[in-house]
This record gives structure tokens, sequence and C-alpha cells, in this order.
């Protein structure tokens, strides 16, 4: 009996050395470095969609490979990932996007893998156009995300063996032609949005997951010395490109941020502006129906630049501590009125405190 018992054990044993091997020592099961995935330029990435049909099937540019974006800590993938969104916009007609120095892409990827959630919220509580304004960002931002697994855990133990860069072209094709039931086409017409002219990308990984992230930027003010905010008085400086003008700006409100639970974050959908609580006019001639009118001190927007400043001292007694966001609208010549700019204020915040590696 004695002797069952051994053999049974050793049965056993040998079993769990064979998971072990299996998860930690094989070739296919080992864990990547995040952002440490090698790429070389020559080498073909197809995609396959679910009919049988190649998709994407296209070697990495060799421009892509080797630009480099002032300040930024761009990858490989980063450059893959723009040329299969340069690709589905260029089949419509649409210019491409350059890649933005803005980290805010990455970090947010890098957040949901570390944290293990998925939302456009992050565990403080911010939205993809405050985490923007925080990093530095003054352009207006709309984020896409996506993530693919093909992982086999048992217990705290997982092995997986994923192709990261199928993984992206075929979130790429899903956002572009599977969108309708998920979140009725906002990935695609985000994508397909004529007035993004740049986008932050963001790729966090590993043997067994890929989080995705876009950041579409639209891009088409050069500040000088602002936005800025000092005892509730807001300065706005700027020049345009040629071509645009500034059709308004308002101000949306949001509730003081708070952090959130990953259950929490895995229970968002698609965020908003807030809610927008005032808009600013030139004199008082001019007002808004239904929310706050602010007379500006200063209304400027003759030629390509403008100045305007104007007090929200009231409007934050009205509403407290939270964020508020200004929305600075564009008009195109001959074309239609679309957001240019955004910039959120942290008033009574935790938002305050947020270094660039923490949000």
């Amino acid at each position: 009996m004695a002797s069952v018992y051994a053999l049974l054990a050793g049965t056993i044993l040998f079993i769990v050395l064979v998971v072990v091997l299996a998860i930690f020592v094989l070739p296919g099961s080992l864990k990547l470095p995040v952002g440490g995935f090698n790429i070389t330029t020559t080498a073909p990435y197809n995609y396959t969609n679910g009919n049988g049909t190649t998709v994407y099937s296209t070697t990495l540019n060799q421009s892509y490979a080797t630009s480099t974006v002032q300040g930024s800590n761009l990858t490989q993938l980063d450059y893959y990932m723009l040329s299969l969104i340069n690709r589905d916009r260029s089949q419509y007609g649409l210019a491409n996007v350059t890649l933005s120095a803005e980290p805010s892409a990455q970090q947010h990827s890098q957040s949901m893998y570390d944290n293990q959630y998925f939302s456009h919220w992050d565990i403080y509580g911010m939205k993809p156009y405050m985490r923007y304004t925080a990093l530095g960002g003054t352009g207006a931002v709309s984020e896409n995300i996506a993530t693919n697994y093909s992982t086999i855990c048992i217990g705290p133990l997982c092995h997986g063996n994923i192709n990261v860069t199928s993984s992206l072209a075929g979130m790429e094709y899903d956002m572009m032609y599977n969108d309708q039931a998920c979140c009725n086409n906002g990935h695609r017409e985000n994508i397909l949005d004529p007035n993004h002219n740049q986008v932050s990308i963001g790729v966090s990984y590993d043997a067994g997951r890929v989080y995705l992230t876009q950041d579409f930027v639209d891009d088409y003010i050069s500040w000088s010395n602002g936005p800025a905010y000092s005892a509730g008085e807001v300065t706005l400086p700027g020049q345009l490109q040629n071509g645009y003008s500034v059709q308004s700006v308002e101000v949306a409100y949001d509730q003081p941020i708070v952090n959130m639970s990953v259950a929490q974050l895995n229970a968002t959908s698609e965020y908003g502006y807030g809610d927008t609580v005032a808009g600013v006019v030139s004199d008082s001639s001019y007002y808004y129906d239904n929310i706050t009118t602010i007379v500006a001190d200063r209304y400027q927007t003759g030629g390509s630049g403008f100045n305007i400043q104007f007090n929200m001292q009231n409007l934050v007694s009205q509403y407290g501590p939270g964020e508020y966001t200004l929305l600075i609208w564009l008009n195109q010549t001959g074309g239609n009125s679309f957001l240019g700019s955004t910039y959120t204020i942290f008033i009574g915040s935790n938002g305050q405190a947020y270094a660039q590696t923490n949000v």
C-alpha cells in the first residue's frame, strides 16, 4: 500500500513539474517585458478576418521605423499601429495623422496593464481629457481603447503565447468593421474623423494580454503662455493655423474625482465632457440659454491670433470643487465647427496633486 501512495505522490509531483515547466520555461510561455517586443522593418504582418480574408498584409514602413518625435519614447509598435490607422484613413480619402509626443496613450495602456482593468477612466477617476491636460496636452483628445487576451490560468499561474502585431491588427480591424454592436461605431468614427491630425499611441503587453490606447488629437493652436488659470482668471492667448477661427468657448464641470476600484472601472462604458455649465461671450448683448453666461474681460479673435480672458470665480462659487474643463470650439473655413482644444482646471480636487508619473 505504501508503494502505491509513493507512486501516486511521484506521479502528482511529475505533473506539477510539467505544468510549471510549461508555464515558466517553454519559449512560448515566457512573459515579454512591456515595450520590449522586437520588430524588424522587413517582416510581413498579416491579419486575416473571420471570413479568411487577409485584411492587413504589410511591412513596417522604413520611414515609420526610423522617424522620431521630439521628447517622446516611441516604439516600433507605435509606428506599426500608425501605419494601420493611416491605411484605414487613406481608404476613405482622409489625410494621415502624425504621431503625438504626448505620453497620454502609453500612460493609460500601462495603467490598464498594471492594474488589470479596461476603461476610459483610470484608478484615480480621471477621464482621458483630464489626463491629457495633466500630462501637458493642449489639443482636444478623443480616445479609443482595445484589449486582447490569450491566457490560460491555473490558480495564480498563467500561460500565454500571444502575437502582439496580429493582436494590434485585429483590434484595428474590429474597431473599423465590427464596432456597431459594441459601440455604435464610435471607435470607427474616431479613427475616420477628418479633424484629427495627430494620435498618441500606447501599447502594453506580455505573452498573454495586450492593451491598446489610441488618443486622437485635434491640434490647431499654438499657445503663448497659455492656457492659464490663476485666482479665478482664465487666459487663452494663441495663434491658429490658417483657415481656422475661434467659434466659442464653453466650460464643462465634473464632480471631484475619486479613486475607482477595478470592479467600478470594468463597469464603465463611454465617457463625456461632464456637464456644460457656462459659455463665454464678448459683451453683454450676447447670452446663452439654460447655462451661465460669462462676459469676457477681453475677447479678441480677429485674424489668426486670439486672446480671450474671463473670470470664472462666480461659477466656481456656484458649483464648488471639481474639474472645470474649457472647451474651445473652432471653425474651419468652408467646413463645420469642431472641438479644437480642451484644458481641465482642477479646483479643490485630488487632480491638483497628480504628477505626470502617477496619472
